[in-house]
């Protein structure tokens, strides 16, 4: 026993001892150089994953040479760093200078840490890809991940420096030239402590501006994605290399927090002073976990020559409801723009913010309405909603849009642009209450030459990847008058977002993405209808289905879920190695790549193997098709489908899938009409959802929804002024063991039905409902209906079809 205890206490004594030693200082460097090739010691680096190190000699300099095998995995190393850590809290972040020296593009990655509970994340990150022969430079700026508000960073405690190749398809080798610390950040002998109070916010003054630049002062600025700064009058001057991610400013705050609780918002005045249109974005953010996103942004495209605002408006993202912001802790507003083309260029004027946050009846944004809270408003028994004559378009907010009074009605002008230019209306402070009534009105007059599709929407309070609102449009032709209903609790006629009428944040009229300055006549907003209208009953599932796991029924993947005299007319179990392209073909019937979205499509992108099809989605640059006669997109995914090959009419269609849930992605298992080579028509003919023909989406997924949650839609007359869509994104279901779920339809006349797992989720009876025959498709978009903000990061991933079935009744055969 003595044998034991004995050197088991003197442990703990000499841990005693070390706890109370004083820690090591950390270790400020003398240059901004972190790592100089000509003086570094390679024996001291920690590697990863195998990579094998080498000082090179590259134009008159010593650099080190990264040479790593294929892997899919994250092959890197770790610069040395001092015991005690680095304090370079007198730089705003840290890059290096990388030349890809492989014959393949490469996706490379830094990160700055802190110690810390790794669960908790304590490191900033960034990436960069880098063609074969390229060089650029990779920077990480503290407190920042991606482009996007991080983690925290104590940059007086830097404790590693990692940089490392994600998944190599094969081997290849980098050469770093440089690692050093750029920008100015704010110098700290010690490092901050960890329970530090909040900064004190510091007051803006109304008509003042948040930053003025000056020659002194843009020193200051923290960029991202190397941007020249200069001064050029009173404007701050940004040029912009060519690039596939977002470069951009933090303006600097006083105080490091500034206070805008008086204010609707910031904008800036932007000019576009390059050769091309430019999509500027502007974010106004919280402190906060990063992986909630706390800000809010805004955006508009500008075209070459031309000066335009950009807004944000408190509590909402691209003019639609977003991250409740705490206006009186602003701790940074950036300002990027979105892959820039060689030489883009901006001059940037007046940071002001805007508008007032304390009237009585105000936007929509700047008092939100508290979620799971009644608003205490209500309109008059007629439901009138404004008051113009009293106040005028005072409370309004727009974006990409204005307005004027004419004859007592609102005369609006929605710009020309790639979004959703839109008026908000005025809500009062905590929202409206309109629980006595069912939905919501506005009359629109067209009085342009074309026929428009004007949209409306109503929002609740609630974060913003829950989608907590309805919409609903109407096509309106040249010179028409009529009245826009929104039904609460639907959308285009089906189960929508159960809207709480109670708690009414947000109203809103749009035209999404006009292709020339468009202008309506709205008046008379008012509620309308009654209680017993809404159509929460519609819907078959609910939020909180997605906590309760999936019973998967007997029959699910043998027969259809209704009784008959049924006939298995599909079953691809995808078995052997290759695709059988008797049945599939991995492109569609028309050049691409669509546009709109940010994947071209490879044949190699889809693997068949072990009884599943794999379609695998990253970013790798190439033409559609591998056809260097068609256009390149960034990134790489797979499709497969059955036109020309298989079609049916009718019947009950299945397939067990596992989706991706990276950030930007759109998988999707759907059917298109295919009239047949026998009908005589073309192959647009052929294909055109008008006719009695419809797209159906059996499946649809937003992979930034998260598990247990999809799509399904139905569309018809087209994709023009005509078309019509049915449809909710409001499908809910719990998890299963190993993530597949089964998704259904079945296809009767005049209805459709659909299934998760065996259980009815949605149903549309129609007259309406296709009558002509339809093919397969399984594919994974990127952006379009998806955010544009992809995750690089996270890719690449894929998305597994285990099997694909159909059935017909044999009295259809």
């Amino acid at each position: 026993m003595i044998s034991i205890k004995q050197p088991l206490n003197q442990s703990l004594l000499a841990l005693f001892f070390a706890l109370t030693l004083p820690l090591a200082a950390q270790t400020t460097p003398e240059t901004a150089e972190l790592l100089t090739p000509a003086s570094t010691n390679i024996t001291s680096f920690k590697t990863e994953h195998n990579p094998t190190l080498s000082i090179v000699d590259t134009e008159n300099s010593k650099t080190l040479r990264v040479e790593f095998p294929a892997s899919k995995s994250y092959p890197g190393f770790n610069i040395p760093v001092p015991t005690g850590g680095w304090n370079l809290s007198t730089y705003a972040g840290i890059e290096a200078e990388i030349v890809n020296t492989s014959t393949s593009r490469l996706n490379i990655s830094m990160r700055a840490e802190n110690n810390g509970d790794w669960e908790k994340e304590p490191w900033n990150s960034n990436n960069v890809w880098i063609a074969p022969g390229d060089s650029k430079r990779l920077q990480v700026t503290f407190g920042q991940s991606f482009g996007q508000a991080g983690y925290p960073l104590n940059s007086g405690a830097i404790s590693a420096v990692k940089l490392f190749v994600s998944k190599p398809n094969e081997s290849g080798s980098i050469l770093i030239k440089s690692i050093e610390g750029f920008g100015k950040g704010t110098p700290t002998s010690t490092p901050a402590a960890a329970t530090t109070a909040p900064a004190a916010s510091i007051t803006a003054k109304s008509g003042s501006p948040i930053f003025v630049p000056t020659a002194d002062n843009i020193s200051a600025i923290k960029t991202e994605g190397n941007p020249m700064l200069s001064v050029e009058g009173s404007a701050l001057k940004l040029v912009f290399p060519n690039d596939d991610n977002y470069p951009g400013i933090d303006f600097p705050l006083p105080g490091g927090q500034i206070d805008l609780s008086k204010f609707a918002g910031v904008q800036a005045e932007i000019t576009n002073t390059g050769n091309s249109r430019l999509n500027v974005a502007l974010r106004v953010a919280n402190p906060g976990d990063w992986r909630k996103e706390p800000w809010n942004t805004g955006n508009s495209w500008i075209d070459a020559g031309q000066t335009m605002p950009v807004k944000v408006i408190f509590g909402q993202s691209h003019g639609h409801s977003g991250y409740a912001l705490d206006r009186s802790k602003v701790n940074y507003i950036k300002l990027y723009v979105s892959n820039p083309k060689a030489d883009a260029s901006i001059l940037v004027r007046n940071l002001v913010p805007f508008g007032s946050g304390d009237s009585a009846t105000t936007s929509a944004a700047t008092k939100p309405t508290a979620i799971g809270v009644d608003a205490t408003f209500s309109p008059s028994i007629d439901g009138n909603l404004l008051d113009l004559k009293k106040n005028g378009l005072s409370g309004f907010n727009f974006s990409e849009s204005s307005a004027v009074l004419v004859d007592g009605k609102i005369k609006a002008t929605f710009n020309k642009a790639k979004g959703y230019p839109n008026i908000q209306f005025p809500i009062p402070s905590g929202g409206w209450n309109l629980s006595a009534f069912g939905g919501i009105q506005v009359t629109v007059t067209n009085p342009g030459n074309s026929k428009l599709k004007v949209s409306m929407r109503v929002d609740n309070p609630g974060a913003w990847k829950d989608e907590p609102w309805n919409t609903e449009n109407l096509l309106i032709d040249a010179g028409e008058s009529k009245t826009l209903n929104l039904t609460f609790g639907q959308q285009n006629g089906a189960p929508a977002y159960p809207l709480k009428s109670a708690r009414i944040k947000a109203i809103q009229v749009f035209v999404a993405r006009p292709k020339a300055d468009t202008t309506l006549i709205l008046s008379d907003l008012r509620a309308s209808g009654s209680p017993a209208d809404a159509a929460n009953e519609l819907s078959f599932t609910k939020p909180e289905d997605r906590n309760i796991p999936a019973v998967l029924p007997e029959w699910l993947g043998g027969r259809p879920p209704v009784e008959g005299d049924w006939v298995l007319t599909l079953d691809e179990n995808f078995d052997g190695d290759t695709l059988d392209e008797s049945l599939w073909s991995p492109r569609f019937p028309w050049d691409g790549p669509q546009p709109g979205q940010k994947q071209r499509y490879a044949p190699e992108n889809v693997i068949i193997g072990d009884g599943v099809a794999t379609f695998i989605v990253e970013k790798r640059f190439g033409h559609e098709n591998n056809d260097p006669k068609l256009d390149t997109r960034e990134y790489t995914s797979g499709l497969i489908q059955t036109y020309d090959k298989w079609a049916q009419l009718y019947g009950y269609f299945e397939a067990r899938i596992k989706v991706p849930y990276v950030r930007g992605l759109w998988p999707a298992y759907w059917m298109m009409p295919d009239r047949g080579e026998e009908s005589g028509l073309d192959e647009w003919q052929r294909r055109h959802t008008g006719n009695g023909a419809m797209e159906i989406d059996i499946m649809e997924i937003l992979s930034e929804w998260g598990p247990g949650r999809n799509s399904v839609a139905t569309h018809w007359d087209g994709y023009g002024p005509e078309h019509k869509q049915w449809g909710t994104s409001q499908i809910y279901y719990g998890p299963t063991e190993d993530g597949y779920h089964v998704y259904g339809l079945l296809w009767e006349p005049g209805k459709l039905t659909w299934y998760v797992d065996g259980k009815k989720v949605a149903e549309q009876i129609s007259e309406r409902v296709s009558n002509a025959p339809a093919t397969l498709r399984f594919n994974v978009q990127i952006g379009g209906w998806a955010t544009n903000d992809t995750d690089d990061a996270n890719l690449p991933v894929s998305m597994e079809v285990d099997y694909t079935r159909a059935w017909q009744l044999k009295s259809r055969l």
